[in-house]
């Protein structure tokens, strides 16, 4: 008799098939293509629905809802709801709105919360399930990267733990693989060594360890995510998936409970149709969200921004990164400041509209200044410059901001300071002819830094900057300071500065 499991991961609030980018935009994934298979996938009596974390943060969807979550409950929520999710993980993007918003998403699921080695007040968040079908026990925990302390703001985490997800699953596999008969781990990370190899593939800083909990003696199949990676294979005698994110796919795993044979598919959301039921439940609140999407925030003088082709807007700095430095600038007051070119940042057109704005600034951060030394915002500008490399004579991406994760938000690029990176010199070596204000670049002296707070708590490993100190916390979001500057300022005239050389 077959077990059927159903898991969903890093959804990050896409129910519609859209990027938003305009009103009858289609894209072939999203919740809503996943909610048809599922209930295809349903008809089988023993089915698992289960969802892996970062459900809530990243379209402008849930942005416009969690800002007006007086007038309705987190959509997310609503959607698991309907689709009668088993069992939910957190994610470390679950945590980007304070813990108002992450309780209110967890009392609203109906599912139980499985992630166990996060703790409130000493308490775990979730806990271990134990089911029974057909006479087998089988144990299902959740745990989620032990990394959020390193990225998150203070306060969203006030009174809370991270345990190693590793430890934390070693722990309580010991203590239930005699009772059970099959462990299924949710783990809201990825994957720290090449599955093939076994050669590292990031620092091991304990961000993911999904590699090593294959090697816990009673884990069955280890669920992953975070990573964004397609995976569907065996690993030490582990079976381990991971999905795409925004909805692309799912991964369906079958469990002969008998035998205990099992394998893993990975389900494309495009071969289906978005179920129209789910889509009419949230079809006012769409409404909504395009309306306001609509509105006008401000106007550019001298035409568009638009970011064309990501590298050459890092290569050669675009006119859209220098406009958000000069707002952080002028918020902060700060010397410097420095900002990184998300995926998909869209930039603005002449006329610009809230669209333009959550297109572009695509996750929930804020401001911080920081009071850094010379020496500091050397170091930071190396391990930013580790982003280029040398490829076949050119100037390329170092592979592994492509992979296993795309990580192109770790390059920063400065205004306040012009810097050449020489991308063929050693890393480390590369950041050369720094000049402030016309002169020399002092590194004995300290300066001024608008940041945003995922780098500011040393997201990336740009620990020089957590370590620096802290001049103020700015509460208000990026999407809001950028508003408002837009809105204060009816023709706004980007400063862009060629102040960033990056050569052979």
């Amino acid at each position: 008799m077959k077990l059927n499991i159903l898991v969903t991961t890093d959804v990050h609030g896409n129910i519609f098939p859209t990027n938003y980018t305009s009103r009858d935009n289609v894209e072939p994934y999203g919740l809503a293509r996943i909610s048809t298979a599922i209930k295809e996938f349903r008809k089988n009596e023993h089915t698992l629905l289960i969802d892996n974390g970062d459900a809530f943060q990243g379209t402008p969807l849930l942005t416009y809802a969690l800002a007006h979550r007086d007038q309705q409950k987190n959509p997310m929520a609503q959607a698991f709801n309907y689709l009668n999710y088993d069992y939910i993980n957190l994610g470390n993007h679950d945590f980007n709105f304070g813990q108002d918003i992450l309780f209110d998403f967890i009392e609203q699921n109906e599912a139980p919360l499985l992630t166990q080695n996060a703790t409130y007040n000493n308490r775990p968040l979730g806990q271990t399930q134990i089911i029974e079908i057909e006479d087998k026990k089988i144990a299902i925990l959740g745990v989620l990267t032990q990394y959020i302390p390193k990225w998150e703001r203070d306060v969203n985490i006030e009174d809370m733990t991270f345990e190693s997800a590793y430890l934390s699953v070693k722990e309580s596999v010991e203590k239930i693989k005699n009772d059970v008969d099959y462990i299924i781990v949710c783990y809201h990370g990825g994957f720290e060594r090449d599955l093939d190899s076994g050669e590292p593939t990031e620092s091991l800083t304990g961000e993911n360890e999904g590699f090593q909990m294959c090697d816990i003696d009673g884990v069955d199949i280890l669920i992953t995510g975070h990573q964004h990676r397609s995976i569907a294979q065996n690993l030490n005698g582990v079976l381990v998936t991971q999905s795409a994110y925004k909805g692309q796919e799912f991964a369906l795993i079958e469990l002969d409970l008998q035998t205990g044979e099992k394998s893993a598919s990975l389900v494309d959301a495009s071969n289906y149709e978005p179920d129209q039921d789910l889509l009419d439940k949230f079809k006012p609140l769409q409404s909504l969200t395009q309306d306001w999407l609509d509105e006008t925030v401000g106007t550019l003088e001298g035409g568009p921004i638009l970011v064309t082709d990501a590298f050459e807007a890092r290569l050669n700095k675009h006119p859209l990164v220098s406009l958000i430095n000069q707002i952080q600038m002028h918020r902060t007051k700060a010397q410097l400041s420095a900002v990184s070119l998300f995926s998909d940042s869209r930039g603005f057109n002449q006329t610009i509209t809230m669209r333009d704005v959550v297109s572009t600034y695509l996750y929930p951060n804020t401001l911080v200044l920081k009071k850094v030394s010379g020496h500091n915002i050397k170091q930071y500008l190396e391990l930013s410059a580790e982003y280029f490399e040398i490829i076949d004579g050119k100037i390329g991406v170092n592979p592994s901001y492509d992979w296993p994760k795309p990580k192109h938000y770790n390059y920063d690029m400065m205004d306040g300071l012009d810097y050449t990176i020489k991308v063929s010199n050693t890393p480390g070596t590369r950041i050369m002819d720094m000049v402030f204000e016309g002169k020399p670049f002092d590194l004995d002296r300290d300066y001024t830094l608008a940041i945003n707070n995922y780098r500011a708590t040393g997201g990336g490993d740009f620990y020089m900057i957590k370590d620096s100190e802290t001049i103020e916390d700015l509460p208000d979001e990026m999407v809001d300071i950028l508003t408002q500057y837009l809105e204060d300022h009816p023709i706004v005239t980007v400063n862009h500065k060629d102040n960033i050389k990056v050569i052979v």
